[in-house]
């Protein structure tokens, strides 16, 4: 019996080990939310590709509803239909041609994808590591209550 009491993890390494568990869980959760957050990013910029597709082929000035935020609307020309002006970060506006704000949301999306995917490397490897913890945490969850 001394000798099974020995093979036993002390306190102190199941706590780690419970510990470890707890940390990768919402690490993967966090690398999930930030797959989450680029994927809905690169919608939008996709969105917005087409929008600038769609304002190309405008040659005379348009009206148009311009979304004021929560479903409100206002009526509005737009009056330059070649250029438009793109917010590239700390809310600073560059006016842009069409195919400039094209390009610099193509290359927005290139990065996003980038990001993307080494994000997945990541979760993957948080799910390999957990997928080894839990079956050495049950183990010692049942030898604890079995004994």
């Amino acid at each position: 019996m001394a000798e099974s009491e020995k093979t036993r993890p002390s306190r102190e390494d199941v706590s780690k080990l419970v510990a470890e568990w707890q940390y990768l869980q919402s690490l993967a959760e966090v690398l999930k939310q930030r797959i989450d957050l680029a994927t809905a990013a690169i919608t939008e910029m996709e969105n917005t590709i087409q929008a600038i597709d769609e304002l190309s082929k405008v040659t005379e000035e348009v009206e148009t509803l311009f979304m004021l935020g929560a479903n409100a609307y206002a009526k509005g020309k737009i009056t330059d239909t070649k250029k438009i002006l793109v917010n590239i970060g700390a809310n600073v506006l560059v006016e842009k041609s069409l195919e400039e704000a094209k390009k610099f949301f193509e290359s927005r999306i290139d990065n996003l994808r980038r990001v993307i995917a080494e994000t997945q490397q990541q979760l993957a490897s948080v799910s390999t590591r957990l997928s080894k913890l839990e079956p050495e945490l049950r183990k010692i969850a049942e030898s604890q209550s079995g004994g």
